[in-house]
């Protein structure tokens, strides 16, 4: 019986490894040969291409122990997490993707201040919750060149400021900070108040993190997810990493330290890291998408704010059709809000496939 199991299994593995497609086999696809239900999910900034292979492997190889608690992978998880930033496993707290480590600080932070100071436009998906803490919020405006405005947060800061939240690069512009000056900030403004840096999108960026300082600091939380370059928003896996102190302040807030990852989403993290092949691949192609995408912007004589993430923020104001009703018409999803006095849509990045169809679509609609 657990011949044939393993033997199972092996043939699945071997099943799936068949039918994964390279991307590149379908770039010239047109929207005629897609399936009609198939939907391009552009709204969620998600990695369109899935987990790596090696990650694919790994979730198969491992979802037959999800009737066993994650200790072990959990440690094991952490241990692999430090390397990779050069920090200790002491430094590395899991959550339930970087979502969680974000909640779990504001409840921290919350009760003694109430005060949290964000840019606008800027990641808002937590609000809600930080509210429900009692917690309120001081939005700054970006800077002209749309980008987060350190020196003004600086000045902002008060005895009520409970927490700084910066999102470096920020979601929903694109644009980051240089890191000098943003540990210039960081190590300033955590005399005063917690900062909390969310790394979300650094990969993309090639710029460095911040985790250097925050093991040093135990004012400065660092949050990275494996939901965006790595491909696994729907695994569910973020985490903080932060100095040791805070980590168990952190922790003592979960009603199970670590415990909101399961083995499968442990294995698979673990063998992203070690997939660099397929997040060198996703840099590339996630960089010809944005290039198609701002080609066609210039094009057509839409503004845009340059990116360097896997989405980009464009203005719709100057299109006299209603663009995002046009799109879901050709069943293509995309996120719009108002911002700096207009509308405006951001796009995340398909497959490059999905992006000769999204920008085909909006010529045909301005």
């Amino acid at each position: 019986m657990l011949y044939n199991r393993r033997l199972w299994l092996q043939q699945a593995v071997t099943a799936l490894a068949a039918t994964v497609i390279s991307t590149d086999t379908i770039a010239g696809v047109n929207s005629s040969l897609l399936p009609a239900a198939h939907a391009i999910l552009l709204n969620s900034n998600e990695n369109p291409y899935g987990p790596s292979p090696l990650a694919q492997k790994a979730m198969l190889q491992h979802y037959l122990s999800s009737n066993r608690y994650p200790d072990d992978y959990i440690l094991s998880l952490k241990k692999k997490i430090a390397t990779h930033w050069h920090v200790n496993a002491e430094n590395i707290l899991l959550g339930a993707g970087s979502s969680e480590i974000i909640g779990l600080t504001c409840l921290l932070v919350s009760q003694k201040k109430k005060q949290v100071i964000t840019a606008e436009p800027g990641y808002k998906v937590w609000n809600g919750q930080a509210a429900s803490f009692g917690l309120e919020f001081n939005k700054i405006a970006l800077t002209n060149d749309k980008k987060t405005d350190l020196e003004t947060m600086q000045a902002k800061i008060n005895n009520e400021t409970a927490m700084v939240y910066i999102c470096n690069p920020n979601n929903p512009t694109g644009t980051f900070v240089a890191v000098n000056s943003l540990k210039d900030f960081a190590g300033e403004a955590a005399k005063k108040t917690m900062v909390f840096v969310d790394e979300a999108y650094t990969e993309y960026a090639d710029i460095e993190s911040l985790s250097g300082l925050a093991v040093t600091n135990p004012n400065i939380v660092v949050a990275k997810t494996f939901s965006k370059v790595y491909g696994l928003a729907g695994a569910r896996i973020g985490y903080a990493i932060a100095h040791p102190d805070t980590i168990a302040k952190l922790a003592a807030r979960q009603p199970w330290a670590d415990g909101a990852i399961s083995i499968v989403s442990a294995a698979a993290a673990m063998a992203s890291l070690d997939d660099k092949a397929y997040v060198k691949d996703i840099l590339l192609k996630t960089a010809r998408a944005r290039t198609m995408c701002t080609e066609t912007f210039q094009q057509l004589s839409l503004e845009y704010i340059p990116s360097s993430t896997n989405f980009i923020l464009f203005n719709i104001d100057t299109i006299k059709k209603d663009c995002i009703k046009e799109l879901e018409a050709k069943n293509i999803q995309v996120q719009s809000r108002n911002h700096f006095n207009g509308r405006w849509c951001r796009v995340s990045m398909g497959t490059i496939a999905e992006m000769k169809i999204f920008c085909e679509a909006l010529k045909g609609i301005v």
